[in-house]
Order: C-alpha cells, then structure tokens, then sequence
C-alpha cells in the first residue's frame, strides 16, 4: 500500500478520476502523488495555479497524468465550474478529496470576531459543501463514488484554543456522517480522516521548529488510499483518527 513508486502490479484506480482541492502543499500534494502512482488520473485544484503546476510535473515525472484546476472554494461560482473542467477533460470524477482548509487565529472561542469566524467557515466548512454539491450529482448518475472529508483531531477534542477552526471541524465530523447516511443509497461510500498536527508549511507558520510528533502528510496519504480503494464497500460515515489518546 506504500505510495513510492509506479508499478503496473500494484494499480488500485485503474484511471479513475481524482478531483482533490488545497492539492498544491502539504497534505493535499501527498495524497495527490499517491494517489497519482496507484494509477489515478488527478485533478489537482487549489487558488495557486504556480503550485499545483509543480504537482502536475511532479506527478507526469513519476509517470502519472495530471491537471491543474484554479479553484477557491469560498466562491459560489467556483467549484460547479471546476467540475464541469473535470468532467471534460476525463469524462467522470470518481473520487473526491476534500482537503482545503485553513487553521487561522489562536483564539478562544469567545474572543473570536465574526470576521475570523466567517473566514475559517467558509472555507472548512461552506467550500467543503459548494464542492461536495458540485461533484456528487454526477457521482449520483453513475451510482459510484468515493469522498474522502479532511477533518483534524480538534474535531474530536476539545479545544481551549483556535476556537473557529476546531468548530469547523467538528462540523466536518457531523456533516460527514449525515452525507454518507443520505449517499448510501446511490453506492457512495463518504469517510474522514481526522490528523493530529501534520508536518505541513501551514504548521510550521505557527511552529516553525516543528514537532518530532508531528505526522508526515505521507502518513495522511495512505489513510486517504485505504478509505479511496481498499475500505470495505460498506464502510461509510466513518473517520480514521491519527491520533493518540
């Protein structure tokens, strides 16, 4: 299951179609590349066309196909028009990545301005639902799909500070699981992955010496292809936590 290399034995997607968004850094790039070297064809989408054109190369260096789709996830008109592209380009989106998202203002709960508020909804939690209402109608017609939902342990404790943003994730929990419950009938399957604190730019802005604790996007990456292409098909509504107790 490791995502190194490009084996023609080890294909899991067999040119199935990825649309993953935030795929230009950290994990959304990880997940991108493994993805990309177990035979998925990647629509990598984000608001840094510069950055996810390095993942396109990145990707086509290792042997995989990708394209890179400018996508802001807190504008109504974006995500609609990004699946049409998609759908285009590669006739179908067969799995749907949802990892944008910001973790802004080291603030309680109580002290958290509505301007800060509506900033961090709108991406991890409105962007997550305008994307998820652009993709899933086509998933419906073809009875088929997979969504993967990028939650965060702060969705699962909590948490005295970053109060926006650990609220936006437990919503993430909860939409997540009223999504798969309404999806179940058009066989598709709609699971989470909840991380600690990753070693991403994004972390490192807030602690730049790091943490030796911290997970590895890559380790984020092979949750993403276990619940993509190898969960059983009735494992829907649930999330793998990466963290401890």
């Amino acid at each position: 299951m490791i995502c190194k290399t490009r084996n023609s034995q080890q294909m899991l997607f067999n040119g199935d179609v990825a649309l993953i968004t935030g795929a230009g850094r950290g994990i959304g790039r990880a997940i991108a590349l493994c993805f990309a070297r177990k035979g998925a064809r990647i629509a990598l989408t984000g608001r840094d066309m510069g950055r996810l054109e390095l993942v396109a190369h990145e990707i086509k260096a290792v042997g995989g196909e990708a394209a890179a789709f400018s996508l802001d996830v807190t504008r109504d008109d974006d995500a609609g028009r990004v699946a049409e592209e998609v759908i285009g380009k590669w006739g179908r989106i067969d799995v749907l990545v949802n990892n944008a998202g910001v973790i802004t203002y080291d603030t309680p709960l109580w002290a958290t301005t509505m301007e800060q508020w509506d900033e961090v909804m709108n991406t991890n939690l409105r962007g997550m639902h305008q994307v998820c209402r652009a993709v899933i109608p086509h998933m419906v017609r073809r009875k088929r799909g997979v969504i993967i939902n990028l939650g965060s342990s702060s969705g699962r404790r909590p948490d005295s500070e970053y109060g926006a943003y650990a609220t936006s994730k437990w919503g993430v929990v909860g939409y997540t699981a009223s999504l798969a419950q309404s999806l179940r009938p058009y066989g598709i399957r709609v699971n989470g992955i909840n991380p600690d604190w990753v070693d991403t730019n994004m972390a490192r802005a807030y602690n730049p010496s790091g943490n030796p604790e911290w997970i590895a996007p890559e380790e984020v990456a092979q949750a993403a292809l276990y619940l993509a292409a190898q969960a059983p098909a009735m494992m829907t509504g649930q999330f793998i936590d990466l963290f401890g107790n």
